[in-house]
């Protein structure tokens, strides 16, 4: 098995239903399989998937382990030589572009985690590689003083704002809404720690990898993989309502959390 796909799931059976759809319709010159971790959904997104899907692998969760939790399910599952850990709201419009990137992986075998550029759907490049979290960065992504110039100063830093995103070269830390992973690599470093609901799992795994010696690449010769989710804690839009909401709650738990285990 050349390529696993592994797509989490959670209360969006069609958004799921339309990437299992695309990456069927890519036609991949590749031994593949697409497993979906679904977590605890509601919505009858298993019973879809299993009726319009009967040859994907569906992993139910009882209840919602977040996203590393979820995820490790499926990777655990995955019998792939490289994994794609993918949100749902990805997509690929190019067959090419994924075998050119299991190429470089073929071809630079210390890298770990592959982090293709990732666009908007109006075209722009998303920040999807990143440097280190000060102490404050979260602070600053969540609230008004990201508008301060210590704060700008950290979040174009923590983003990486500087950097030519139109070069392949190693970075910190990668987005795990779309990463390549080499399986062998995981093996040697472990899954995700699921001590984490949906912040910074991605930012340890990576960090862990790079302290085994493991190198986190971002790859830049992609044009047509698209992201559609936007980035709710970006600075300067704060709002009381964005302060006291869900997410920012679990990013300033899961933040607790790394300060805790680091």
């Amino acid at each position: 098995m050349k390529l696993s796909f592994l797509i989490l799931n959670t209360n969006n059976c069609n958004l799921t239903r339309l990437c299992i759809t695309n990456i069927e319709k890519l036609h991949l010159n590749m031994t593949h399989e697409i497993i979906v971790v679904d977590n605890a959904s509601r919505d009858n997104s298993v019973e879809t998937i299993q009726k319009l899907f009967p040859h994907v692998r569906v992993i139910v969760n009882k209840k919602n382990l977040g996203h590393p939790g979820g995820n490790n399910m499926g990777l655990r599952a995955a019998k792939g030589e490289y994994i794609a850990m993918i949100n749902e709201d990805l997509f690929f419009r190019n067959a090419d572009e994924i075998q050119n990137i299991l190429l470089y992986m073929d071809q630079h075998t210390d890298t770990a985690f592959l982090g293709p550029k990732l666009h908007e759907l109006d075209g722009k490049v998303q920040y999807s590689c990143f440097r280190k979290y000060s102490l404050l960065t979260p602070v600053y992504r969540r609230t008004f003083f990201g508008k301060l110039p210590s704060g700008k100063k950290d979040v174009n830093r923590f983003l990486m704002t500087d950097f030519d995103h139109n070069q392949t070269c190693e970075v910190e830390w990668l987005l795990g809404a779309c990463l390549f992973i080499r399986k062998k690599a995981m093996d040697e470093i472990g899954i995700m720690n699921d001590k984490f609901f949906l912040y910074f799992g991605d930012f340890e795994w990576c960090n862990r990898a790079r302290q085994k010696g493991w190198k986190v690449v971002y790859y830049h010769n992609t044009r047509f993989i698209y992201h559609f989710y936007k980035r709710e804690s970006a600075a300067g839009k704060f709002s009381f309502t964005q302060a006291l909401s869900y997410t920012t709650r679990i990013h300033i738990k899961d933040w607790i959390t790394y300060l805790t285990i680091k």
